[in-house]
């Protein structure tokens, strides 16, 4: 049977954007590190959009009253955005670029914001995960009833505690089922005097947190005892817990000690009273925070945030078997090298053998067992199991030595991340410390290192220290810029040659500062690098994107410098001429060189040894720069910075134009052989002139 073939047979149309599936678009948008690279992928068509929309709002974190009021509004208004919001965060008093005109408004910004989740409430059918990160006021109360209603999928919920505290009858105390909360106390809880024993709830044992048991005519006794009934009591299967504060005092916690939750998987608490105690009519329990690790051999994450001089809490008593499947630790080094040194305790005492009394051993009696091998250190579970190490504070070297760590990195087999932050002092070696952990950890994958406070290397010398880690894929660096470093890109490219293994890495240069409690201060530099290579392994380009401060912040992130001006102005005011003067001009011309990374010149140090020049007002200055908020305005500037070398047959050959643009020591030649050119061309035009003239 013979079939006639169509008249029209079917157009066959080129496959375009939109007629892929959501889920490439999905796996597209996973792989892209910036929401701002999502955004656009979102907004280059409609139907691209509906596609992309999953991962563009399944995780929202809005800034300031502003924001947060008009992306609640939307959210609110529809209901077909609002069903991908899995994770939403609330800064409701955090303004990125806060106006003078609107801080009148600001007193009230959690009662709007607060009111604009009620309304957007009834559309997040989706949301898994909120959190509440206010400063001082409290939000409606009614934002917590609606969320409990209209959210059945909520199971994480965080909040926090400022100058007031919520009613005992409050909303937020009816959730149930829930499988994380995180309770953060702010600056105004301290402030307002809420840790106070007449009012936070304090027996004589008990610390500024309100984490343990309350006095019965305590203020505070009802909110905290309905937060631990909603947590210990209708939250059975809790598996993240965040309790932490602003505050280095420590706290008790003697409630948390009795508690016991099979899932616990994610720890992290604030500084804490972590001596036994006992509970007042029940004698016979002990509280302790190692029992309650012990109680808890499901903790993978194990974060303590308190200052280690606070955090007196000896963890080499811990049982050997305890935190068997423990992954992440966060808190200080000495806290880590106890968990690793732990001694398991011995299995029993040995019995006494009868012998003679001349110490020869009884006829046809046998031998006595040989004692057993004493324990070794160094031998828990965290040597096969703990991968990630942060350690949040700064490590001064002065009080470790470079051995001590060795050793502790060396008995974690299983490390591939660390983050760690060292505070530089003038006579240590910082390549000593960089090669102690290449050679202590080679089977890292993720390294981020800060060195603060002073210079520390150049980025030539860090690039060749990292060839023995081969495993390495993301690495972030933060250090004061050496006088006489080379451009960051260029920095960064020696890195990517050296380690070609690597993802995408990020540099940042910060300025040099006194104290590293406080943490580093914003950078002038920062730059983030993602590398691509051939089919063979081979480095071929990087994306740059760099970002510069602005020069009139510079000044800003530098108050020695702002500190310079007041004592040279007072050494120049004396009224008789003598070593004031020069010893003032010496203050500042030698604050300058060493903000800007220049050794101070001999001169200047003799000047400035022989007058002494008032420093009180320079130092209040620097004070009050360094206390204000915010980071400063820059630009960032992106391109492809290629690593082959200029011979390469793929590499585009560059015009002379190109050449003389080019921030290279080759660019640097071919423009001062301009600049010669210039200079001898009108050398001979004026030469030439003046012979005409006198012609």
């Amino acid at each position: 049977m013979h079939v006639s073939p169509p008249l029209h047979p079917p157009s066959r149309r080129a496959p375009n954007l939109e007629s892929l599936p959501a889920e490439i678009f999905a796996e597209v948008a996973s792989y892209l590190s910036s929401r701002t690279d999502v955004l656009h992928l979102s907004q280059v068509s409609a139907g691209a959009y509906g596609k992309v929309a999953p991962a563009l709002y399944a995780d929202v974190d809005l800034h300031g009253a502003e924001q947060c009021e008009r992306t609640l509004g939307m959210i609110a208004r529809t209901p077909q955005v609002a069903r991908h919001v899995r994770r939403l965060t609330v800064h409701p008093e955090h303004e990125p670029n806060p106006r003078p005109c609107e801080q009148y408004r600001a007193w009230d910004n959690a009662g709007v914001v607060s009111r604009c989740v009620m309304r957007a409430a009834r559309n997040l059918d989706a949301l898994h995960n909120f959190e509440w990160d206010g400063e001082d006021m409290l939000p409606d109360d009614r934002m917590w009833a609606e969320l409990a209603a209209r959210c059945p999928r909520l199971k994480f919920v965080g909040t926090t505690f400022g100058c007031f505290l919520p009613r005992p009858s409050s909303s937020l105390f009816q959730f149930s089922d829930l499988l994380g909360f995180s309770l953060t106390f702010k600056d105004g809880f301290y402030a307002h005097s809420l840790h106070v024993p007449s009012r936070g709830g304090f027996g004589p044992l008990k610390g500024p947190h309100v984490l343990g048991l309350a006095d019965a005519a305590a203020e505070s006794e009802p909110v905290f005892n309905r937060l631990w009934d909603m947590l210990t009591l209708r939250c059975p299967d809790l598996e993240a817990l965040r309790i932490v504060g602003h505050s280095s005092e420590p706290s008790e916690a003697a409630r948390l000690y009795t508690a016991r939750w099979p899932k616990l998987r994610y720890l992290a608490l604030g500084a804490l009273v972590w001596n036994t105690h006992v509970v007042p009519g029940q004698a016979h329990i002990a509280l302790d925070f190692k029992d309650f690790l012990e109680a808890h051999p499901t903790i993978e994450s194990l974060s303590l945030l308190g200052r280690p001089s606070a955090n007196q809490l000896d963890l080499s008593t811990l049982d050997h078997a305890a935190l068997p499947n423990l992954k992440e630790f966060s808190g200080s080094f000495a806290h880590l090298r106890m968990l690793v040194d732990r001694v398991p305790a011995p299995e029993g005492d040995n019995v006494d053998q009868p012998q003679a009394q001349n110490g020869n051993p009884i006829p046809n009696q046998p031998a006595p067992a040989p004692a057993p091998a004493p324990p070794v250190a160094g031998c828990t579970s965290l040597t096969k199991t703990l991968r990630r190490v942060c350690f949040p504070h700064p490590m001064h070297l002065r009080d470790l030595t470079l051995l001590t760590i060795s050793r502790v990195l060396l008995s974690l087999h299983a490390l591939s991340s660390i983050k760690v932050t060292f505070a530089i002092q003038g006579g240590y070696d910082s390549n000593g410390i960089l090669r102690t952990i290449v050679s202590s950890c080679p089977h890292l994958q993720d390294l981020d290192i800060s060195c603060t406070n002073k210079t520390s290397l150049f980025l030539d010398a860090f690039a060749n220290a990292l060839r023995g880690l081969t495993r390495l894929r993301t690495l972030a660096l933060t250090l004061v810029r050496m006088p006489g470093e080379e451009p960051m890109h260029v920095g960064a490219s020696r890195i990517a040659l050296a380690n070609p293994r690597l993802k995408s890495f990020s540099i940042a240069f910060i300025p040099p500062h006194p104290s590293a409690e406080a943490g580093p201060p914003p950078p002038l530099e920062r730059g983030t690098f993602d590398l691509t290579c051939d089919a063979h392994g081979l480095p071929v380009c990087l994306y740059v994107a760099q970002w510069h401060a602005a020069p009139w912040a510079w000044l800003w992130l530098w108050p020695s410098a702002w500190a310079a001006f007041p004592r040279a102005a007072d050494a120049l005011a004396a009224p008789a001429p003598g070593p004031g003067a020069s010893a003032g001009l010496a203050e500042w011309f030698a604050a300058f060189a060493s903000v800007l990374g220049v050794d101070t010149p001999l001169l200047l140090l003799e000047s400035r040894a022989a007058g002494v020049a008032t420093a009180g007002a320079g130092d209040g200055a620097a004070q009050g720069f360094s206390q204000r908020k915010g980071a400063p305005k820059g630009t960032t500037r992106r391109w492809l910075y290629d690593l082959r070398p200029s011979g390469h047959p793929d590499v585009v050959r560059k015009g002379a134009g190109a050449l003389l643009v080019e921030r290279s020591p080759a660019g640097e030649e071919a423009r001062l052989m301009v600049f010669c050119l210039c200079l001898f061309v009108l050398t001979m035009w004026a030469l030439l002139s003046r012979a005409i003239r006198q012609v």
